[in-house]
């Protein structure tokens, strides 16, 4: 007998079953239905669409002949002998008024230009349209030799496309073109800058179109020109479905370079330039262009609408009805998947049922009262553990669990454990603390290994800890990776390091680095290019000090050199006792001997001030050798030219020094 009403059920389901295949061969009609009227659209589309790409290609030669005429002009500018001559002898002033005559002659009538100069290699303007740009430089040292190659390369006239002018701040297109003598050599270059609003007058020479135009580089994806809005120029266009557009296009085997697209509700047809990496756009709203095609749309629609909409409230009536126990079972899903575990849902009403959905009701109340009651002893067991555990998902690095002890370890209170993020927990890091997490927790997703992190930390009251971590990646039955991370306090271990290490790179006298690691940190500094001075010394006649007042005299003078030192030289600076009363001073950065001889004579000023009532106005002098490091030489190289002035100076007797010349 309950065979037989299981039986009833499973029919009764399958009639259901078949009434959503019926409703799915409708709405298969009216798809196919929906295909054909796409096809016609498509027809007629293709046709608007080449009409735009022919406007595209004759807009895009006048764009280039416009360019073309003003590259001509530039070179008839950089072929004059005013120019030639003032760059063979920019001192002459008969030569320098003759180049800026002729380049105020050449330019007039030019409404479209907005300056026009010669200058050498290093962008110095010997003649310029605008008196305020003369005689300056206008580019640092780096990017006048990138546009120095970039003219050496071109050998003629060439447009770069839209920059920012130095001193007006508008938006101008330069072109340049290189200044040679008779015998052909480049003797430095002519440039001139026009304003970009200028290509519209010759595009506006051709045929009257209601399409927009916008011209763009495609190297930087800068605007060159827009027809509709020119506040555009100068500006980077973020547009990726035309950037895959134009790279089809570029790897595109036929002649004519062009392709199109629909975006942002407006139709674009595209022409690549070649010769300048540009591109031409023609573009117009949807509405506009499709005007034919949306009419026929908007026909068959108004026929096909009333019935779809018909087919749908009654497809959506009969799927609801049917539907509605999975929905009800998959929220309830939903709420284990994400622990919740309390009850009174309506799932429960379907236990009672004899069918399919009875069946999965009562599996789904078993299974809420089994993961509850795991859950329930999870937790305890992960808040009893007592190195601090977090778990996260490696797809978007959502916190899934974190236990009692971790929260203690980040010092975030328990009460806010609800609340607790990743971004949170990584807000108690350093950018140069995350930088090293992020690149060894790399190493955890793509090698699935375990590492091994120490970072420091900095707590919400500003105080600073040490964690050691242990994470590991581990793929789950479901296929997605988790990272668990085991964290123990170290603080009171790296306390314990940082002051090892303190002492055993600390002159204990003096405070200053010892020889030992004054030595690595110079050559560490010589080694990452950090040039600047190196100074060796000591004091004179400091053994007399000794055996006339006393070690504990000479102590106290050893520790007055060292406060002249640190008075005296930057906290960045390399101080040294190497041993007894010889010193060494690296100075990173120090730019020649000019500013150095001014800071050693500063330094002798505060050596001489050192005066110990142990010593009795007993006068501290010392002998000081200086080498101007400009290349790369170990810390014996140094050692061993400074020593040499060292004992030429203690000749002299008094404090002096010298600087060391090959």
């Amino acid at each position: 007998m309950t065979e037989g009403r299981c039986f009833v059920h499973m029919k009764h389901i399958s009639v259901k079953i078949a009434l959503l295949v019926a409703a799915a061969e409708i709405m298969v009609m009216a798809t196919l239905f929906l295909f054909l009227n796409g096809r016609l659209s498509e027809i007629l589309e293709k046709s608007l669409i080449s009409d735009m790409g022919v406007i595209a290609h004759h807009r895009a030669d006048l764009a280039e002949n416009y360019i073309e005429g003003r590259c001509d002009f530039l070179n008839g500018y950089a072929r004059c002998i005013e120019a030639i001559h003032v760059l063979e002898d920019p001192e002459d002033p008969q030569l320098v008024e003759a180049a800026r005559e002729c380049t105020d002659n050449y330019a007039a009538g030019y409404d479209s230009i907005e300056g026009l100069y010669v200058a050498f290699w290093d962008t110095y303007v010997l003649a310029h349209t605008n008196p305020d740009s003369v005689a300056k430089t206008f580019r640092d040292r780096d990017s006048a030799k990138e546009l120095e190659d970039l003219i050496r390369k071109h050998q003629t006239s060439f447009c770069t496309g839209i920059v920012q002018a130095p001193v007006t701040k508008k938006m101008v297109m330069p072109v340049y073109s290189p200044v040679k003598n008779d015998e052909g050599e480049m003797l430095g270059f002519a440039g001139a800058a026009f304003y970009p609003e200028a290509i519209g007058v010759q595009l506006d020479a051709g045929e009257e179109t209601k399409y927009d135009y916008t011209i763009l580089n495609c190297s930087n994806r800068i605007c060159l020109y827009d027809s509709a809005d020119s506040g555009l120029v100068g500006m980077e266009n973020k547009n990726k479905a035309l950037w895959n557009e134009v790279e089809q296009i570029k790897k595109s085997t036929e002649s004519a370079k062009q392709g199109s697209l629909n975006f942002g509700g407006r139709v674009m047809s595209v022409y690549y330039m070649p010769d300048y990496d540009w591109i031409f756009v023609v573009s117009e709203s949807e509405d506009d262009v499709f005007a034919l095609v949306d009419m026929v749309r908007n026909t068959i629609m108004h026929i096909l609408l009333p019935i779809t909409f018909v087919l749908v409230l009654g497809l959506g009536f009969v799927i609801g009805k049917l539907m509605n126990p999975i929905g009800k079972i998959n929220n309830q899903i939903i709420r284990l998947e994400a622990s919740d575990f309390s009850r009174g849902h309506d799932v429960e009403k379907y236990t009672g049922r004899r069918d399919e959905f009875g069946t999965i009701s009562r599996a789904v109340m078993k299974l809420h009262s089994t993961l509850e009651n795991q859950d329930e002893l999870f937790r305890e067991m992960l808040d009893a553990q007592t190195a601090g555990l977090v778990v996260s998902k490696d797809s978007n690095h959502e916190l899934i669990l974190i236990n009692q002890k971790a929260l203690a370890l980040y010092g975030i209170p328990y009460a806010e454990k609800a609340s607790v993020m990743i971004e949170s927990i990584r807000a108690l890091f350093s950018e140069e603390e995350l930088a090293h997490i992020d690149e060894q927790l790399q190493k955890v997703t793509e090698q699935q290994k375990e590492v091994v992190i120490e970072s420091s930390i900095i707590y919400r009251d500003g105080s600073k800890g040490y964690l050691l971590t242990h994470v590991k990646s581990v793929t789950l039955s479901n296929r997605e990776t988790v990272s668990i991370y085991s964290l123990v306090d170290i603080s009171e271990r790296k306390k314990l390091e940082q002051e090892l290490q303190i002492q055993s790179e600390t002159d204990f006298l003096t405070g200053i680095c010892n020889r030992r690691s004054g030595e690595l940190n110079i050559e560490k500094a010589v080694s990452e290019g950090k040039y600047g001075m190196f100074c060796l010394f000591d004091a004179n006649k400091f053994k007399t000090i000794n055996d006339t007042y006393g070690h504990n005299a000479g102590d106290e003078v050893l520790i007055g050199i060292a406060k002249a030192m640190q008075d005296t030289f930057r906290s960045s600076d390399i101080l040294v006792r190497l041993g007894g009363d010889e010193f060494v001073v690296y100075a990173p950065g120090m730019p020649d001997e000019k500013v150095g001889t001014q800071v050693l004579e500063r330094f002798i000023k505060n050596i001489e001030k050192i005066s110990p009532d142990s010593i009795r106005g007993h006068k501290v002098t010392i002998s000081l050798g200086a080498v101007m490091v400009t290349e790369a030489m170990s810390f014996t190289e140094m050692y061993n030219c400074a020593d040499s002035l060292m004992y030429q100076c203690k000749m002299r007797g008094g404090s002096a020094f010298e600087f060391y010349r090959k």
